[in-house]
């Protein structure tokens, strides 16, 4: 119990700030310059909202936890010959992680690769978005091969020999990009 109240404590002190209040006087805070500042001012009610999750009882330290690889358990990942999706590349990396840690998913993967502009995102007619390639793609190892599974045709992000190559050898820095980052 001692614990929750300690995390209460913090949670109403951030908000305080958040809020431009001096959490010991109450009092109006002036000349704090950086408190003004939009980013720390997110920070603070983003950080509130974890703690209010804790004291709810709904919080996952997975959902806010890094994705972390060991060089030895990247070296025991065994991909599939032939070209992959990312979520069958994702498998098979969660096959050799720690199940207490953060797991990858290609939805995961595909967002990150979109924002280092490898990937990009289309619309089709039906007004639904949909993974593709650009310019970029083909450089990292990935393309488009046309599918058909149950009657449907679609067109699929697969990497070769080379995106599997590129994606195990440079995991960390990609599942990095843009964490901890504004939105």
């Amino acid at each position: 119990m001692q614990e929750r109240e300690k995390i209460r404590k913090a949670k109403e002190v951030l908000l305080k700030i958040a809020h431009g209040t001096n959490p010991i006087t109450g009092n109006e805070m002036d000349g704090e310059e950086f408190l003004n500042d939009p980013r720390i001012i997110r920070c603070f009610y983003f950080v509130a909202d974890i703690l209010q999750n804790v004291l709810d009882g709904r919080y996952s330290s997975k959902k806010y936890a890094p994705f972390v690889i060991t060089p030895e358990q990247k070296s025991r990942v065994k991909l599939p010959e032939g070209k992959i999706g990312v979520n069958a590349f994702s498998k098979c990396v969660n096959e050799v992680l720690d199940m207490t840690g953060k797991q990858l998913t290609g939805t995961e993967l595909n967002k990150k690769l979109k924002k280092m502009n490898i990937l990009s995102e289309t619309v089709n007619s039906e007004g639904k978005s949909a993974t593709t390639i650009n310019e970029n793609s083909y450089k990292f190892g990935f393309e488009l091969e046309h599918r058909s599974y149950n009657n449907r045709e679609y067109d699929m992000v697969v990497m070769n020999d080379m995106g599997k190559k590129y994606l195990l050898d440079n995991l960390e820095t990609i599942m990095g990009v843009g964490a901890g980052s504004e939105g």
